[in-house]
């Protein structure tokens, strides 16, 4: 199995820094959610992850997953699904903005995969399984409660297990500092992280270089994806050369996000631009480069004609980007472990 450099994946772990404001909501129910998701804070510690998943080989013989894959359809009738499982009770605005955030990745991702019926252990200590049954087809665990208090993690993402017939996340963990929520909201891009988040859950920047996939290449000043239908469409958008991929700004933002100097308000860069930030056909093709089935369309995103990709990039060390550099406010979180379910 190929895994990411060392420092590639270093570079995907991160003490997080930033400034917020304490979540506050108006209405009395959401008050006595807020207070319920503060008394659970000693109950959320996310199950130990290490530098190399592990990976099962033997499902009948394993004490921690015991599954099969199947062929059944989804109750969705074929679409890709996403289930969204909260550990505490969400707001009606949180649950609001998650719902919308993976009805954006659902509009990109279109084909079901086949349905899995087993136990998969929850990615957080003390917890009942995330799944124990059939799902169709991804779930991610949703955990909003304090982490450290204002300005401090805002939050943790990413695969937890992954199927060994794709290589693409079964089950995933999204877990926020409710602390830090209410800055989001005062910029207006509580939903965009929330998407950008599930990005990472789905696989841009944590599965790119996993089992035979090598979709992150090219030197560590000069790094470039090499999926060649994301690259159809950067062309197509007017960017010549290779798919440029972050390097600079540091852990977390480097090696797992588009470079900013390039595609600028693209969702998945590392910077989260005051405004829009689309989700173009650039992702939407890396998503079928990873295997998922994506459909060929992407939010409205204006890319100048001639934008340079890796081969004639430079940029300034010093450059600072206009937005919320969410890359830096983030840790992406690499899979615990492996499921093993049959062939595609």
């Amino acid at each position: 199995m190929k895994n990411l450099t060392k420092t590639h994946r270093h570079s995907l772990w991160l003490a997080l820094a930033m400034g917020a404001f304490v979540f506050n909501s108006c209405s009395e129910d959401a008050l006595n959610v807020n207070a319920v998701q503060e008394s659970e804070q000693q109950l959320l510690t996310l199950a130990p992850r290490t530098d190399d998943p592990i990976i099962i080989k033997d499902l009948t013989d394993n004490e921690i997953l015991e599954a099969r894959a199947t062929g059944a359809a989804g109750e969705d009738r074929g679409r890709f699904n996403i289930t969204l499982k909260f550990l505490l009770p969400p707001t009606e605005r949180q649950q609001e903005v998650f719902d919308q955030a993976a009805a954006r990745w659902e509009r990109i991702i279109i084909k079901d995969v086949p349905s899995f019926t087993g136990v998969i252990p929850s990615s957080f200590t003390g917890f009942p399984p995330a799944v124990d049954g059939t799902l169709d087809d991804i779930v991610i665990e949703v955990a909003l409660a304090p982490i450290d208090g204002p300005g401090g993690i805002l939050g943790q993402a990413g695969p937890s297990f992954v199927r060994t017939s794709d290589y693409l996340t079964l089950s995933g963990v999204m877990f926020f500092d409710v602390a830090d929520l209410d800055f989001l909201e005062q910029l207006n891009l509580f939903e965009d992280v929330i998407v950008h988040e599930m990005g990472h859950v789905l696989g841009i920047g944590t599965l790119w270089n996993i089992a035979d996939r090598n979709l992150l290449q090219g030197p560590a000043d000069s790094p470039y994806f090499a999926g060649r239908k994301a690259n159809v469409f950067w062309n197509a958008e007017g960017g010549t050369g290779e798919l440029p991929i972050e390097y600079m700004y540091g852990l977390g933002t480097a090696y797992g996000h588009w470079q900013e100097s390039t595609l600028n308000n693209e969702l998945m860069t590392g910077f989260l631009n005051l405004g829009e930030n689309p989700l173009s056909r650039i992702t939407a093709g890396s998503m079928a480069d990873l295997g998922y089935g994506a459909a060929s369309v992407g939010e409205s995103y204006d890319l100048p004609r001639g934008t340079p990709g890796v081969d004639l990039s430079t940029l300034d060390a010093n450059i600072t980007a206009e937005g919320l550099n969410i890359g830096a406010m983030e840790t992406l979180l690499m899979p615990i472990g492996f499921v093993e379910t049959g062939k595609k």
